[in-house]
């Protein structure tokens, strides 16, 4: 027998050996989508609420509509939360974020309550933006590079988010989430930090935003990007990421997702010349 034959014969009996099993899956209920935050830059507090879906369905999340968010602080303001959008909430400005300030955001939604905590941290200055360019090479194309430079302030416990707009548009691939925190550099100067993947060229304009975080909203964007590029052969099964939204009522099997999150924003920005 030659072993064309043999291959096929082989091929044929591991086929047969294959049976279709059909898995019931159960139907998850949707959950409290939560994505909210207040910064120092004199402005409301914004939270937008959806409801979650199924993990294959890329149709826009439905928003909530009609439900009551209440924003207080550590000094004893409270504000209330207009629906100026299907969805999107606005605080009146009655609460405002500074450095040290402590918030909690309480939100009433389909007969639960929930309750979410956040702070504003310290933040340093940017410096500066630089420029590089990089010739052709092996993990570069030809083209500028922008550069952070700025210091970090003396006492471990710092935890940093870049955010990069090209031209006016946020990066917002999943590599563009750039995450630190001062465990190796506390207190040091830090040059250097490479803030875009693609080139720019001549009249680009570069701006960056430096925030300044709470630990635990860093590693929830840490498990966010963590499940954003869970593919491949070694995926492993998607899983909510941790959030700082509480369901207060006891006894309750409703929980949410999502952040509200309190951070400082610096800015600055350059252009390709």
């Amino acid at each position: 027998m030659n072993r064309f034959l043999l291959f096929i014969l082989a091929a044929f009996s591991l086929s047969s050996c294959l049976d279709v099993v059909p898995l019931d899956v159960p139907k998850a209920q949707p959950l409290l989508a939560v994505d909210g935050y207040i910064t120092d830059q004199n402005v409301p507090a914004v939270v937008t609420l959806t409801l979650t879906q199924a993990y294959f369905n890329e149709a826009a999340l439905p928003p909530v509509l009609g439900a009551a968010l209440t924003l207080t602080d550590d000094l004893g303001s409270s504000d209330v939360l207009r629906e100026v959008s299907p969805g999107q909430y606005r605080g009146g400005g009655t609460v405002r974020g500074r450095i040290g300030g402590r918030y909690t955001l309480t939100i009433v939604a389909d007969g639960q309550t929930y309750r979410a905590e956040t702070e504003i941290r310290r933040t340093p200055p940017i410096d500066s933006i630089g420029l590089e360019f990089k010739a052709q090479q092996v993990g570069y194309d030809e083209g500028y590079y922008a550069l952070y430079n700025g210091p970090e302030l003396p006492g471990v416990g710092d935890y940093y988010r870049f955010r990069v707009y090209k031209n006016g548009g946020l990066l917002n691939k999943p590599d563009d989430l750039i995450l630190t925190n001062d465990e190796l550099v506390d207190g040091n100067y830090i040059g250097g930090v490479e803030l875009n993947e693609d080139p720019l060229k001549p009249g680009d304009k570069l701006k960056v935003e430096l925030l300044s975080i709470p630990r635990d909203y860093f590693y929830f964007l840490n498990e966010v990007a963590t499940q954003i590029n869970n593919v491949g052969l070694f995926a492993t099964s998607p899983a909510n990421v941790r959030t700082n939204v509480r369901n207060t009522q006891a006894g309750s099997d409703k929980t949410a997702v999502g952040y509200f999150a309190g951070y400082t924003v610096r800015a600055d920005s350059v252009v390709v010349r």
